[in-house]
């Protein structure tokens, strides 16, 4: 009797964390051409994914592409730092960000890109940082110019589900450029301080990099309204802190130093979309993204 009441209790438990086991959430962006041609790119996070090897199971992995047709790509590691794989499915355990580099090949512009807005706010996010995706945007060149939020010079993913690019009105020669929409990066990211109210910081304190993108060297600036404890750290795509910059107690005022595109270790970062993360007095107060070329 006391075997069988210890099997069900086991069975109990099980049943019990199988029903609060966090659930994937999948988010698409499908991509349309000028002909007609379609594909898409699938941002899968999971608690089953591992950050560095090829997720199988989870469709990561080589889809052996037809190299006469339109097709969308990215990478994926097969093994951090050097081993890449190309891949249309980009699957993580369930992390604060996420994004991508996408390629193309074989399209005619203009390209209409569509996505899920709901999807952000899906009600089996974890709650924690924020519950939602709140920070979805796409970042290219022609998105630099041309964008529903000026401010951060990027298309904003959370006010729509569908652009088209370069628009049917844009009479601007450079926006039907090829190299113009790609490479192209999708960024989702779960950010604490963004609409944070009642912020005890000045938004002095918003950092500012120039030139952005850039090939070597780019300055970045913030401002203190007191003296104060500082962390500004460089992030890679998948989260992985590549560089410490600042560490350390600073005065108020206006601060400057130059990022010269090296990690850690003094090796060049690979060209692509990494963050700046500022951090006071042990509180998060920014992070922007930023572009290596």
């Amino acid at each position: 009797m006391k075997t069988k009441l210890l099997l069900l209790n086991v069975l109990l438990l099980f049943g019990a964390f199988e029903s609060i086991a966090q659930p994937q959430w999948k988010f698409h962006v499908a991509f349309e051409d000028a002909t007609s041609a379609k594909d898409t790119i699938w941002f899968i996070w999971d608690t089953t994914a591992t950050l560095y090897g090829i997720d199988t199971t989870l469709g990561e992995g080589n889809p052996h592409m037809d190299y006469n047709k339109f097709n969308v790509w990215t990478l994926t590691w097969a093994a951090y730092p050097n081993d890449y794989d190309t891949t249309k499915v980009v699957a993580h355990p369930f992390d604060d960000s996420f994004g991508s580099t996408i390629e193309a090949i074989n399209f005619e512009l203009p390209i209409t890109i569509t996505w899920d807005s709901a999807m952000l706010h899906a009600d089996w996010l974890p709650p924690s940082p924020v519950g939602w995706i709140n920070y979805a945007r796409i970042d290219n060149d022609y998105f630099f110019f041309y964008n529903n939020n000026g401010l951060a010079h990027q298309y904003d993913m959370t006010l729509s589900d569908l652009v088209i690019a370069p628009n049917e009105g844009n009479n601007d020669p450079w926006a039907w450029q090829d190299w113009v929409h790609f490479p192209m990066d999708i960024f989702l990211i779960q950010d604490p301080t963004l609409g944070v109210e009642n912020n005890s910081f000045e938004t002095k304190n918003i950092i500012v990099t120039f030139p952005n993108p850039f090939i070597k060297n780019t300055s970045i600036e913030f401002y203190l309204e007191n003296k104060s404890y500082v962390e500004l750290s460089v992030f890679d795509l998948q989260g992985k802190k590549i560089r410490s910059l600042i560490n350390q107690t600073l005065n108020s005022g206006n601060h400057t130093l130059k990022w010269n595109g090296l990690d850690q270790a003094g090796k060049p970062c690979k060209p692509g979309p990494y963050f700046i993360y500022l951090n006071i007095n042990g509180t998060s107060i920014q992070s922007i993204n930023l572009i290596k070329y």
